[in-house]
């Protein structure tokens, strides 16, 4: 049975592979077209100025797009065919064709663009501050147990004292590891490079924010902090394409990727069982997607017909609530990780002396 995403999108042509460098920034694109078709220019004479602005293999998928209009294709089948645009730019644009407001949808797009770019950026500062400190700490106690500890060594074994078996067990460790030749740390530096260039790849290509948020969801703690942010967008995005003129379970069936893990599977049954005729909010809250309030709100938007102003409340309070989590997440954060890692390079500096300590009490 086909997933209702699917259904949404099945009369559309297929996409070429995107190539790596095809990456558009759809913010900007939205927001520069918005601009120039409200001033008086053509389709054709906004795509050509923004080709021409675009820099080196950035404004390959532009020509694509304008040799797509020539061939006499529509603005949203040539932006699918070149496969650079993301399947909620594309809706927003063929909900416009259809109602004649592509400016205004435009500019929607492009605001809704920027308020998730802002909420991303708070997201990823927050996950990624720690995996910072935690590196800058690894290798300060790697340099600790390869270089310092094992020369320390030599000077403590020349007392003839014995040792705490705590500063043996750290003296096994330091020789251990500066043991290893050296030709294995360069093996294991270009294995780091090596990775480093291949998260920049992935960056490029669109392929790292979605297998970092797999990753992500999996972990106890960081998932809900996730999932908040996929509803965040799911809603957000949805509102929008109600409003450029989408059915609402269609603009929610093109939204189905910015949720996250079981979620997706989640909205799917959920826009089954509607399509069905059983009401929106009562299937949404039955799969999770929703709490009560957000049941509650939808409820009457249903029986109001107004679904996209209440899709927008459900994304500010989910914005809301998430910029708290970060908030909290980032003050407790901080000093956790500080007190970790100074009891451990502190515990490292504390049994190199404590041989020293227990020879000069002996004196």
């Amino acid at each position: 049975m086909s997933r209702p995403g699917e259904l949404a999108l099945r009369k559309q042509p297929a996409a070429k592979p995107l190539s790596p460098t095809a990456v558009i920034d759809e913010e900007r694109f939205a927001e520069d077209m918005s601009l120039m078709l409200n001033a008086g220019l053509s389709l054709m004479e906004s795509l050509k100025t923004l080709r021409e602005r675009a820099a080196g293999s950035a404004s390959h998928p532009l020509t694509g797009v304008i040799t797509r209009l020539t061939q006499g294709e529509t603005l949203s089948q040539a932006m699918q065919g070149s496969a650079a645009f993301r399947p909620a730019l594309i809706a927003c644009v063929r909900a416009s064709e259809m109602t004649g407001d592509m400016v205004a949808s435009l500019a929607r797009y492009a605001s809704n663009a920027a308020r998730l770019r802002t909420l991303k950026t708070r997201m990823v500062s927050a996950l990624v501050y720690p995996l910072l400190l935690i590196s800058v700490a690894a290798c300060v106690v790697i340099f600790l147990l390869v270089y310092v500890v094992p020369r320390f060594a030599l000077v403590l074994e020349s007392s003839g004292r014995d040792m705490p078996a705590s500063s043996q067990a750290l003296i096994s460790i330091g020789r251990a590891l500066n043991a290893v030749p050296s030709s294995a740390w360069l093996a294991l530096l270009a294995m780091l490079v090596w990775g480093g260039y291949s998260i920049w790849e992935a960056a490029c290509e669109r392929r790292l924010e979605a297998s970092l948020t797999a990753f992500a969801a999996r972990i106890p703690g960081v998932r809900e902090i996730v999932r908040a942010f996929g509803h965040s967008q799911f809603a957000r995005s949805g509102a929008m394409l109600v409003r450029s003129g989408l059915p609402v379970l269609k603009a929610m069936a093109m939204c189905r990727e910015l949720l996250v893990g079981a979620d997706r599977q989640g909205l799917d049954l959920a826009l089954a069982s509607a399509s069905a005729g059983a009401p929106l909010a009562a299937a949404m809250h039955e799969q999770n997607l929703v709490d009560m309030l957000g049941m509650r709100v939808l409820r009457v938007a249903e029986q109001t017909g107004a679904l996209e102003p209440a899709l927008e409340r459900l994304a500010d309070l989910h914005d809301r609530e998430l910029e708290r989590t970060l908030d909290r997440v980032g003050r407790l954060i901080e000093p956790l990780l500080m007190l970790g890692i100074g009891l451990i390079v502190g515990g490292i500096v504390v049994l190199m002396y404590l041989p020293i300590f227990q020879l000069a009490a002996n004196i």
